[in-house]
Order: structure tokens, then sequence, then C-alpha cells
């Protein structure tokens, strides 16, 4: 009677353990999984981060001197930027060189790219509209494929290159470069294919 006694209540005993047993092993399974999963997901984020770009309206990037007058001015009607690596690119776009209050120089472009942590520039056109650059009361006109400008005021240009220097001479080439710093562009050089008429000139 006694082994019988003992046995059934052996187990039912075995039973009621064995519940919290497999709750605790289940629990132990679900947080070591969700684990793996969270260690996968960081994993990924690092080779692929989310860069979903943010879109804002009349983009503006500038810079200014000492004295807070602004020395070159870019806006956009829009720009994109990635946020983790503050590339820009944008639509619709112009900058302008600035001394003190004077417009020394203006590019425009259909899109361009640029770099909020850099500040280099890159302006692009397309088959309908090139990038322009006019200096002051147009006494110069320069006009290509795609202009690349940096932090010191340096240029490059490439692609049909075509420079007019009013009623003075028009110079044609693959590319050109130099400094913005003259709103006549005194020190450019010119390369590639290069022609040049001089004289008073029709556009």
């Amino acid at each position: 009677m006694l082994a019988q006694f003992l046995g059934k209540n052996s187990s039912k005993l075995i039973g009621t353990l064995a519940i919290p047993t497999v709750i605790i092993s289940f629990w132990f399974y679900a947080q070591n999984e969700a684990n793996r999963q969270v260690k996968e997901f960081n994993e990924a984020q690092k080779v692929n981060p989310n860069t979903d770009s943010t879109i804002i309206e009349n983009y503006e990037l500038k810079e200014v001197d000492d004295s807070n007058q602004v020395r070159w001015l870019l806006a956009a009607k829009e720009g994109r930027m990635e946020p983790i690596s503050h590339d820009v690119n944008l639509k619709d776009v112009h900058v302008d060189y600035m001394d003190g209050k004077t417009l020394k120089m203006r590019l425009s472009a259909p899109a361009g790219h640029t770099n909020e942590v850099t500040r280099l520039v890159k302006l692009s056109g397309t088959e309908k509209q090139q990038v322009v650059a006019m200096g002051e009361e147009g006494k110069v006109k320069l006009e290509a494929a795609q202009v690349e400008l940096d932090k010191k005021n340096q240029f490059q240009a490439t692609g049909n290159v075509n420079i007019i220097w009013a009623k003075l001479a028009r110079v044609i080439g693959d590319m050109a470069s130099g400094s913005l710093a003259s709103e006549n562009l005194t020190n450019v050089k010119i390369t590639g294919h290069t022609r040049a008429l001089i004289g008073s000139l029709e556009e």
C-alpha cells in the first residue's frame, strides 16, 4: 500500500514540477532567441544603416567671415539630405560669391551635390541647360556641363567649357580651372581642344 501511495504521489509530484520547468525552459529559449535577433539586426544596421533621406525645401548652406558677412551662399529649391553621410542632392541650385553686400559671381545649375561637412560643391547641367557662372554686371560668363567648387573659391569646369569676356573674347575648351575670387576670371586656365575668338562678340 505504501509503495502504491508513494508511486502515485511521485507521479503527481513529477508532473507538477514538470510544468514550471517547461515554462522556465521556454522563457530561456524565447529570451535567447530575442537576443539573437537583436544582435543580428544591430550587425545588419552596421553594414546597411538606415539612410532614409530628409527632403528640405528652400535648402541653404553658407559661409560667413569674422564680421558675419556672407562669403558665399548656396541656395536650392530642394535639398535631399542623407543623415549618415551629410551628403545633399540639390535641385534648381545657385551659388553666390559675395564681396561685402555686392554679388561678384553667381553660378546656376539644374542639379547639384554638396556635403555639409566638407562644403565641397558639384554642379551639374543637363542636355538642355548647362551650368552657368555670371560675373558682376555680366562682365564674364562661363558655361560648362559640370563645375566643381572647393572651400578656397577654386573651381574646375568640365565638358563643353565656354567662357565669354563681354566685347573682348570667347574661349572654348574641354576643361577650365581657376579662382572665383575675381569676378572677371582673370586667372583661369583652359585646356583640351582650345580655341579662341578675339574681338567684339555677339552672344
